[in-house]
């Protein structure tokens, strides 16, 4: 039988929430018809694009080059940085390469490190416009113009603005326009982002994290849906993955000013965490141990924990935050943040696999984050010869 793939992002759901999620409705749904995991280690740092990175890859961000959601950029404003935008920043082959070498159609929206993408014939990237930046004309030039143009003229009205949860409820309305349209895709990727904005500007267990994870569901079922009226349901499986969990964090930390300050280094936040770049790293590590409570540094990692972790290559010294703190690049109101190490149950994240081919109503006790996109490529019969990870036999009948 032809399968398509059909992979959808929960940014910022952990082991944590795995019950509350596949108790709602949809999700509740596809985990009776698959095979579910809620203990899969993530990588190091937990944050979105390396992560995301890695779903696409099956590599840790030591290989696949995203070590954080920005290059290191020194004294350039917050506000004023890029980011890892383009796929061709990505140094492993991708699913959507592969796929686009076994003749397949990829769609993708909103995913992470994706713009500019050759190997999508459909792409609304997430990309974000910067001052003094037109967002229609950012999404145009990192997107499928043509596509893009067409989707903003028929559709664009019916986004309230860029924000949560309006973006991912647009979100879900690309992904249902895509497989009602003449030609649906055999794989699609969608991130969908509205958990991780309520736990940021909320609190990890807020009641508008709650409602969060309901609406999840809603845009996750539309999408189903969607699925079923075009009459692919039954070749269609559903990935359902997670990035990093949370946790509450109201305590923010200047850190990059102050090492700057007192040792010339400086500090990329991770949030809960940060990579410490400089000349002078040595200096930069007495001073933090000499300064722990001051600047809330819960542990430093030298070089050798890091590569343990899979980390970056350009990273040779990292700390996390003590609880309830984090580091921030200029003062402002924190709620919730993850950039933690491993060690914390937040980073073991959520992986379920439903649809042809695959066990119905079953468990499957751990797994790595890098596991996905092999698993998911052997699944294809794709070749992903780079990655890190192994594929899971377990999920299959």
């Amino acid at each position: 039988m032809r399968k398509r793939l059909c992979m959808i992002s929960l940014d910022a759901a952990s082991h944590a929430d795995g019950e509350r999620l596949f108790s709602l409705p949809h999700l509740k749904a596809l985990r009776e018809e698959g095979t579910l995991c809620t203990r899969v280690k993530t990588v190091y740092p937990t944050i979105t694009y390396p992560i995301h990175a890695s779903l696409l890859t099956g590599c840790y961000p030591q290989k696949h080059g995203i070590f954080h959601n920005q290059p290191f950029q020194g004294n350039t404003p917050p506000k004023m940085r890029k980011w890892f935008w383009e796929i061709g920043q990505v140094k492993a082959k991708t699913l959507h390469q592969a796929a686009k070498e076994k003749g397949l159609d990829v769609a993708s929206v909103l995913w992470p490190v994706s713009g500019k993408n050759p190997y999508t014939r459909r792409n609304f990237p997430e990309v974000l416009p910067l001052p003094g930046e037109n967002a229609a004309l950012k999404m145009l030039s990192y997107g499928t113009p043509l596509w893009v143009l067409w989707t903003e003229l028929r559709h664009g009205k019916k986004r309230v603005s860029i924000k949560q949860p309006h973006l991912d409820r647009y979100a879900a309305l690309l992904c249902e326009q895509l497989y009602l349209s003449r030609r649906p895709p055999d794989g699609l990727t969608v991130h969908l982002v509205d958990l991780d904005s309520m736990r940021h500007w909320h609190g990890t267990q807020s009641e508008e994290a709650m409602q969060a994870m309901e609406r999840l569901d809603e845009n996750v079922g539309r999408i189903v849906e969607a699925v079923k009226k075009a009459g692919l349901y039954e070749e269609t499986v559903f990935c359902i993955v997670s990035d990093h969990g949370h946790r509450d964090a109201p305590h923010g930390v200047l850190l990059d000013a102050v090492l700057e300050k007192h040792t010339g280094c400086r500090a990329q936040s991770l949030g809960m965490g940060a990579y410490i770049f400089g000349e002078d790293l040595p200096a930069a590590r007495r001073y933090m141990e000499e300064n722990r409570e001051k600047l809330c540094i819960g542990h430093i990692y030298d070089e050798a924990e890091i590569r343990a972790m899979h980390g970056p290559e350009n990273v040779k010294l990292a700390v996390d935050a003590m609880d309830g703190c984090c580091f921030i690049d200029a003062p402002e109101e924190t709620k919730g943040e993850h950039g933690f190490s491993l060690e914390y149950p937040q980073a073991e994240v959520l992986w379920l696999m439903s649809g042809p081919g695959i066990k119905k109503n079953e468990t499957l006790e751990r797994a790595d984050l890098v596991d996905i996109a092999p698993t998911l490529a052997d699944m294809l019969g794709l070749s992903l010869e780079e990655a890190q990870g192994k594929v899971q036999n377990a999920l299959f009948l």
